[in-house]
């Protein structure tokens, strides 16, 4: 692994650390809608046995334990022991029997070859330092015919691209530049997306495109909610006076997507499905 890759993994698990306790848990339910239309697309069968990657809180691995049924199993891996504790808890409390989380390296995984029916992994793939890698992992650990599934945002994401635009400015750079350009962002195109399944080894590939509106209860709910995501690494490295300034040009401008039951926000992903050769 190259220098960058590693500053960019340990930067990563730093941020999601941090963020762990309340990573969606403010604001909308934006990953829980998408987790579960994630699911969805996978066609997932009762009874199956899913992997799980980079869980987070489990927006994907929930939606796969609902549908697997109790003679299933689904097992999450995140690289952030603060995320894999804080599933873990909730797994319990919610007395999930065919679902478990565990710490680990998605570039070098603790699975045997063919060991899964289903492979999963939710808003995670262009955060990894070797995203090539964990591709041929997801291949090596389903069994011949099994199907991955796997969710992005697009490039044209309204909501992404509008508040990169607002931050900017305050961002120093270089930092400035990882909230820019197309080239900064990783599998957010249908042929992106495509292209990386294909040289994976994945046949049959399907690619959709899905948006739904979100609604905010008020402007320090939106606030709050950039701090519980992987957006606080840029807000972090803003000084105090800068970071006074961005939040207030935020909540100044985002006053453009109020309703009268709230701020309305949409977000557009991309849902891809591959299939492991038989």
């Amino acid at each position: 692994m190259t220098d960058e890759g590693s500053r960019k993994r340990e930067e990563s698990r730093r941020v999601f650390s941090e963020a762990a306790s309340t990573y969606d848990r403010i604001g909308p339910p934006i990953f829980s809608h998408f987790g579960q239309r994630l699911v969805d697309v996978a066609e997932i069968p009762l009874g199956a046995k899913v992997l799980d990657v980079a869980s987070g809180r489990g927006a994907v691995l929930f939606a796969v334990a609902g549908k697997i049924g109790s003679t299933g199993r689904v097992v999450g891996i995140d690289f952030t022991a603060a995320m894999v504790s804080e599933t873990g808890k909730d797994i319990e409390s919610r007395k999930i029997a065919n679902a478990e989380i565990h710490q680990m390296d998605a570039e070098q995984m603790e699975f045997d070859d063919a060991a899964f029916d289903h492979v999963t992994c939710g808003f995670a793939i262009w955060m990894f330092a070797e995203p090539a890698r964990v591709l041929q992992e997801f291949y090596r650990v389903l069994r011949p015919g099994g199907k991955l599934a796997l969710s992005t945002w697009a490039a044209d994401n309204p909501s992404q691209t509008w508040c990169h635009e607002v931050l900017r400015p305050f961002v120093p750079a270089p930092a400035s530049k990882q909230l820019a350009t197309k080239d900064d962002l990783k599998f957010d195109t249908p042929l992106q997306l495509e292209t990386a399944l294909r040289q994976s080894g994945f046949a049959d590939i399907q690619i959709a495109v899905e948006e739904k509106e979100f609604v905010y209860h008020s402007e320090e709910q939106y606030w709050s909610s950039l701090w519980s995501s992987g957006l606080r690494r840029q807000l972090e490295k803003m000084t105090a006076d800068s970071l006074e300034q961005a939040k207030s040009e935020v909540i100044r401008k985002f006053q453009t997507f109020r309703q009268p039951d709230g701020f309305h926000k949409l977000n557009r992903a991309l849902f891809a499905r591959g299939t492991k050769p038989a």
